[in-house]
């Protein structure tokens, strides 16, 4: 009798499991909650370790324009921490700028913990407007974090010439990075030089065929 139990526990255990992993495959939300959990879970962990994430099996941080994964789903949260009135406002507007598309959605978040993605500013004169890195889970293939880097050295100096349309175009490009697009030179938001091109048609077929490829 003690034999016979053991062995319906076990089955049960297994049909859990396999429902468990049916529903994972089958919902990109749980998905994306799972990819989060672990990556905060991860980055906890570096923090106690004093580790540095970039040395983790679990996590490959691409500080590049290259951009390997996507998310689960087409969402994600957005923390915007720019502390600048002009780089709020154009962050706001490329992210309608994106939703607007159907191809993807951004949601403004005021609770930072809770953000996928986090716009904050930098100052350098490296030559780059704008920065994405990007962190994707080496288990699921799946974007985890991003945080968006605009440049205020550039950006918010008259003489670079960068009009309030040329910022947009530019965290527009950027959010691109953060949604798993690459460069090209073709007439695009994602050209190399990120801010002539606002999102173009072209840009949301290749999101569309991002996201709808396994």
């Amino acid at each position: 009798m003690h034999r016979a139990w053991l062995i319906i526990k076990k089955m049960l255990v297994l049909v859990v499991l396999i429902g468990c992993g049916w529903y994972l495959l089958n919902n990109s939300q749980a998905q994306s909650r799972v990819t989060l959990a672990l990556y905060n879970l991860h980055t906890r962990i570096a923090q106690l370790t004093g580790q540095r994430q970039a040395s983790s099996k679990v996590a490959a941080v691409d500080q590049s324009s290259a951009v390997k994964g996507r998310w689960a789903q087409r969402s994600a949260t957005v923390y915007v921490d720019t502390g600048n009135a002009i780089l709020n406002a154009a962050t706001v507007s490329a992210m309608n700028q994106w939703n607007r598309t159907e191809a993807f959605s951004f949601h403004q978040t005021t609770d930072a913990k809770k953000a996928q993605i986090i716009v904050k500013t930098m100052d350098s004169d490296d030559a780059a407007a704008g920065k994405t890195q990007t962190v994707t889970m080496t288990m699921t293939g799946q974007i985890a974090h991003a945080t968006v880097l605009l440049n205020r050295h550039y950006l918010l100096n008259p003489a670079y010439g960068y009009s309030e349309q040329r910022i947009v175009n530019t965290v527009e490009h950027e959010l691109g990075h953060a949604i798993g697009l690459n460069h090209t030179n073709k007439v695009s938001v994602m050209q190399p030089a990120g801010s002539f091109y606002t999102i173009q048609p072209g840009d949301v077929s290749r999101v569309n065929q991002l996201y709808s490829s396994k």
